[in-house]
């Protein structure tokens, strides 16, 4: 099941068919990232299929799986155009519930959106990268991306407090950087044949209360897809720490790029920034 961040029933219509029904959803590059489960109801669905973008599945009260279908969206034939395919995506739904006794909503359920957010311990615990996209010929990519990425100890030791100016490779900083992509470009294994770059690490002066220090460079990717998307970013990293101690105490970033899709090249502006205490 092909990593779909970012995608939304944003369609009126489809929302209100699907609103009678508890519903969960997961995402995910790979099969093997499922939950058990998720993984329990993929099986049981019986999809046949080895890529697979959006599946749905309708189960009864008991779990029991009694229809499934991966629909046909087809950008392309509704010119980009995201009512269009609401609307056909609607129909696909009308005839996977076609039959189906539905409950009747007595109270209309108030959306609320809520941020991803990051449940381990420590300061920082993470970061939330947020993706948007400039307009674009085909209008891809209207909805920005939210992805969250905690701190492991590697990253720690990586970014502590550098004394003198030096260099980290890009692999230092790889897990924000797999986040760096448009989503629906992964035809292949959902990952990255490369992510390369040398950065600067550099002291950026202190105050009574804290000490900086700045990442900086460009960054080279190539996509694990057919057709090997490869594109470069300019990325800067602003990093606060405590003035005893070298530990890392919040991290602000941006990364610019422009990557290739179809026939056009689109503009890419990453924001990377921990959840201060």
């Amino acid at each position: 099941m092909d990593h779909v961040r970012g995608s939304s029933l944003a369609w009126p219509e489809s929302l209100e068919t699907l609103r009678p029904f508890v519903m969960t959803w997961w995402s995910g590059r790979t099969i093997k990232d499922m939950p058990d489960d998720i993984r329990a109801v993929f099986n049981d669905a019986n999809l046949r299929q080895p890529h697979i973008n959006l599946a749905l599945v309708v189960l009864d009260s008991k779990g029991k799986v009694l229809r499934s279908v991966v629909p046909s969206i087809r950008p392309p034939e509704f010119r980009f155009d995201p009512e269009a395919q609401g609307r056909d995506f609607k129909s696909q739904l009308d005839n996977l519930l076609a039959g189906l006794k539905l409950p009747k909503v007595e109270k209309l359920a108030k959306p609320k959106l809520t941020l991803p957010d990051i449940c381990s311990e420590g300061q920082p615990n993470g970061v939330r990268i947020f993706l948007t996209f400039a307009a674009n010929r085909l209008n891809h990519y209207r909805t920005p991306i939210v992805e969250t990425v905690p701190m492991t100890e590697e990253l720690r030791k990586a970014l502590s407090y550098p004394k003198n100016a030096g260099t980290i490779s890009a692999s230092n900083v790889r897990a924000w950087l797999e986040q760096v992509y448009p989503a629906a470009v992964m035809d292949g294994k959902g990952g990255f044949r490369k992510i390369d770059g040398k950065l600067t690490f550099a002291p950026a002066g202190a105050d009574d209360a804290y000490r900086y220090a700045v990442v900086e460079g460009e960054v080279e990717f190539v996509l694990d897809n057919e057709g090997r998307s490869t594109y470069k970013g300019s990325l800067s990293v602003a990093l606060k720490y405590r003035r005893e101690g070298n530990a890392l105490y919040s991290i602000r970033g941006v990364c610019e790029s422009v990557v290739p899709k179809g026939p056009e090249k689109i503009r890419m502006t990453v924001a990377i920034e921990s959840r201060p205490e």
